[in-house]
């Protein structure tokens, strides 16, 4: 028995020493241009992930260089600068995207930007003093709120006393010209389509109310008493609520849509101008000019829950669909501050042509 154990381990030991002194065989060089194996290529991965990201467009009314700068989200630069008329304060995406329009205060026209080929492609002349404009769902027909208010001789502006209403200019976009102009209050500014796209909301600085007009009929059906100095309308996504900012009150008044009646006015900074609200309905963003910030309404509470450092002039906001972030013009400062509504932290900064005022997102 010995015998055989002895045997048995120098078999072993002889099948181990010829295998040691075998050459071994070499594994097969990897092709560095190819991916390790059973491992997917990063750099397709990474193209399929940039493929499934939203392109976001940032265009900006910049008021005193007769210009819209045009920012791509995914280089945060300025992609191109298209000159446009004179004085332009509004900017406005269609929702078919086809088309960008321009609001020229100081020509007193509009102007739309075709959004492949970033030209202009067309200018309908309105009346004296046009601020903001808003389009029907089907992107056939704009509504642009017009003053009707010129300089009189020697280069004073008229006095409150003196102003005459204004009016909504209702527009056919297909062929260009004018189809009614609807008579509403005085110094008619911001305006806002309401989220069931039946009614157009008209802040009326000088008159200190909102004019709501039926776009069925193009009349006037309801006018609400605001406060001092009504801006911009901007309406829940839900429906529940239109909120106005009221620039000579520092405040922004919460009218409720079930009664059209104001039901809470909250205190937000100084100069309230543009706002909007995010997707979910649950905030409101509104640019405070004088105090270069940004209040942040929750809606539930109806109370400012956080305040936001902009930059110089806080001006015009504008939200992405998704809610991710939020746009804001700041005119003092020529560019663009971007903030993620997660934190509300500032993204990025971005510069922009001289003194922009409104702002859209295309997507």
């Amino acid at each position: 028995m010995k015998r055989y154990l002895a045997l048995l381990i120098v078999i072993i030991l002889s099948v181990g020493i010829l295998a040691a002194c075998q050459p071994k065989t070499q594994a097969p060089i990897q092709d560095m241009n190819q991916p390790p194996a059973n491992q997917p290529e990063q750099k397709d991965d990474m193209e399929e992930q940039m493929g499934e990201m939203p392109q976001y467009y940032i265009y900006t009314a910049n008021e005193d260089e007769a210009s819209v700068s045009i920012i791509n989200m995914a280089t945060m630069k300025v992609e191109n600068t298209i000159p446009v008329g004179m004085g332009p304060h509004n900017v406005q995406v269609t929702p078919d995207g086809k088309f960008v329009f321009v609001v020229e205060n100081k020509s007193n026209t509009i102007s739309a930007i075709d959004t492949t080929t970033g030209k202009v492609v067309n200018t309908i002349k309105v009346g004296e003093g046009p601020s903001h404009i808003v389009f029907s769902p089907d992107s056939k027909t704009a509504y642009v709120t017009v003053a009707e208010m010129a300089e009189v001789e020697g280069g004073a502006m008229k006095m409150d006393d003196d102003l005459i209403n204004g009016n909504l200019y209702v527009i056919d976009i297909q062929k260009g010209n004018v189809t009614a102009k609807v008579p509403i209050g005085k110094m008619p500014h911001g305006l806002r389509m309401s989220p069931d796209n039946k009614y157009v909301f008209v802040a009326n600085t000088e008159s200190d109310d909102v004019s709501v007009v039926d776009i069925a009929t193009n009349s006037v059906v309801n006018t609400i008493k605001a406060g001092n100095g009504p801006v911009q309308p901007a309406f829940t996504p839900d429906g529940k609520y239109v909120f106005v900012t009221l620039s000579e009150d520092n405040s922004v008044a919460a009218i409720d849509m079930a009664n059209m009646t104001v039901t809470k006015t909250i205190a937000v900074g100084k100069y309230p101008i543009q706002l909007h609200s995010t997707p979910d309905s649950k905030s409101i963003y509104v640019a405070n000019t004088e105090s270069d910030d940004v209040s942040v309404i929750d809606v539930a509470s109806m109370t400012v829950k956080a305040t936001v450092a902009a930059g110089d002039k806080a001006h015009g906001v504008a939200v992405s669909k998704d809610g991710t972030y939020v746009f804001v013009t700041n005119t003092g400062a020529s560019n663009v501050t971007i903030i993620d509504t997660m934190d509300n932290s500032i993204v990025d900064t971005i510069p922009v042509g001289k003194s922009p005022n409104g702002i859209t997102v295309r997507e």
